[in-house]
């Protein structure tokens, strides 16, 4: 027989843990019924900045619709520098008011990019469009933040929070995020979550990764100043594009074979502008790329060896070459724990099912690399590739995405807020 005194706490224990379950699962159950009754709004927005694009440095009419809808939480809103991104704070509790705030970050801008679709929701403007998904990011943004003023309105607040919405410019020129830490974004902040979609995943797909998740990109021009002439006599000139050709052929080479194997580095070049007649050898020619890398001894090694493809080509083609460093954004290191946080909430809102492992980091670059040099943060990949439509890979004219995705990820922003305060985690 059990001792009177061991049976009673055992009684007491599993009632409190049952009362605890009650508790979590109510606000678990209020934004499910939330995102069912909000789902039909975010689509309709979504739908319209994927309509209304503007590209990077642009975005002051995005930021000012973004802004009229916020408005309507009742939410304090800076706008920053220029018109462009903003700021949105919910605080229900003044005990919070001077309490660190995580921070839910969204992009606005588009890109250079014509829309393919045939689709009711076409991009409006000719050239312009979001082929990278950040009409739904700033979407999942919005919803997620009245996920939580609903909650709040209704009394299904489990305990008080302290959020802010970010909403930011210029992520595709790797500016915005430095733009918007330049007007306070990051003030009282004290960790920030964000997310990309992926068309390599189904939608209720959540892909999670500690640490590295992408890499650093720089932005390289190289310039090669020769001595043209006509083409009739190639010997009385110093050909740019012979150097050109050269410096792209020997740094494709040389990278790979000087770095170590397992520092990945990639190095690309994207465009080459040189001459402006079939028979006539320019001056000048220039080429541009990027060059990407995990670890900082390997990009550090990778500029050398490019100095030293850029000297070898200037004594072989007589031409002067100019490597010069563009604009550059570190790499992504999510921390840990906020990536166990995103988990447990994806497991709550969504299901264990939902959670993908991602094994390798992304070679692809973010700009929200720049808050994680002042806050720890977390970045998770979106499924979006449904059975109709969402695989067409990003930055290309067909790109599109199952909007099921949206309250996915609204749902896991919200509940990440929600038990990133609870006082017992």
């Amino acid at each position: 027989m059990a001792d009177p005194e061991t049976a009673g706490s055992d009684t007491f224990g599993s009632e409190t843990s049952r009362s605890d379950a009650s508790h979590s699962e109510a606000w678990i159950e209020a934004i499910n019924d939330a995102a069912k009754e909000l789902g039909g709004g975010w689509i309709a927005l979504r739908r319209y900045l994927h309509q209304h694009p503007e590209l990077s440095g642009h975005e002051t009419l995005t930021t000012q619709y973004l802004k009229t809808l916020l408005a309507k939480l009742d939410l304090p809103i800076r706008v920053a520098g220029d018109g462009r991104g903003l700021i949105a704070d919910m605080v229900t509790d003044k005990a919070l008011a001077n309490h660190p705030r995580i921070a839910i970050r969204g992009d606005i801008d588009a890109l250079p990019i014509q829309d393919e679709k045939s689709v009711a929701y076409h991009s409006t403007v000719d050239g312009v469009m979001h082929a990278c998904g950040h009409d739904v990011h700033a979407t999942v943004i919005v919803a997620a933040m009245q996920l939580l003023s609903q909650l709040q309105h209704t009394g299904r607040l489990p305990w008080p929070i302290a959020a802010r919405a970010i909403l930011q410019p210029a992520e595709e020129t790797a500016e915005g995020a430095l733009h918007m830490i330049h007007h306070h974004a990051l003030a009282d902040v004290g960790a920030v979550l964000a997310l990309h979609v992926d068309p390599t995943r189904q939608v209720g797909c959540v892909g999670l990764r500690e640490h590295a998740f992408t890499a650093a990109c720089d932005m390289l021009e190289v310039r090669f100043i020769g001595s043209g002439g006509h083409a009739a006599r190639p010997h009385l000139t110093n050909d740019p594009i012979d150097a050109c050709t050269r410096w792209i052929q020997s740094a494709y080479r040389r990278v790979h074979r000087a770095i170590n194997a397992h520092d990945t580095v990639v190095l690309s070049i994207g465009m080459i502008d040189a001459g402006h007649s079939p028979n006539v050898i320019p001056d000048t020619a220039t080429i541009k790329g990027t060059l990407r890398s995990l670890s900082v001894e390997a990009r550090r090694r990778t500029l050398e060896v490019l100095e030293d493809v850029g000297e070898a080509t200037a004594r072989e083609t007589g031409c002067e070459v100019r490597l010069r460093l563009g604009s550059s954004a570190p790499g992504v290191m999510n921390d840990p724990a906020l990536i166990r946080l995103l988990h447990d909430s994806a497991i709550q809102v969504l299901n264990p099912a939902s959670v993908d492992w991602i094994d390798e980091p992304s070679m692809g670059s973010e700009d929200f690399s720049f808050y994680l040099e002042h806050v720890p943060g977390a970045m998770f990949r979106l499924g979006v590739a449904g059975d109709q439509v969402g695989g067409a890979p990003l930055h290309t004219g067909n790109f599109d995405v199952d909007e099921h995705a949206i309250a996915h990820a609204a749902k896991l922003f919200a509940a990440s807020i929600i038990n990133y305060f609870d006082p017992d985690r």
